[in-house]
C-alpha cells in the first residue's frame, strides 16, 4: 500500500482545526436534542437493560410483528 504525504500550513492547519471544533459542537448541540432528558425509574431501567442484553444476544421482535401482538 502506497503512503502519501501532505504538506499544509499553520493557517491551514488553524482553518481544519477550527472547523473541526465547529463539527465538534454541532454533534454535541444534535446529541444534546436526540437524547432524551426525562428520568427514568429503577425499574424503568432494568426493563430497558433487559432489552439492550435481549437485542445483544440476537432476540428481536419485527414492528409489524409487535403491532400485530399489542393490538
Amino acid at each position: 500500500m502506497a503512503t502519501s504525504t501532505i504538506t499544509v500550513t499553520r493557517t491551514e492547519l488553524k482553518s481544519i482545526h477550527k472547523e473541526l471544533e465547529r463539527m465538534e459542537i454541532e454533534i454535541m448541540r444534535l446529541k444534546a436534542l436526540l437524547v432524551p432528558t426525562v428520568k427514568i425509574s429503577k425499574k424503568e431501567r432494568k426493563e430497558l437493560e433487559a432489552i439492550k442484553k435481549d437485542m445483544s444476544k440476537g432476540n428481536w421482535i419485527s414492528a409489524k410483528d409487535l403491532i400485530k401482538k399489542l393490538g
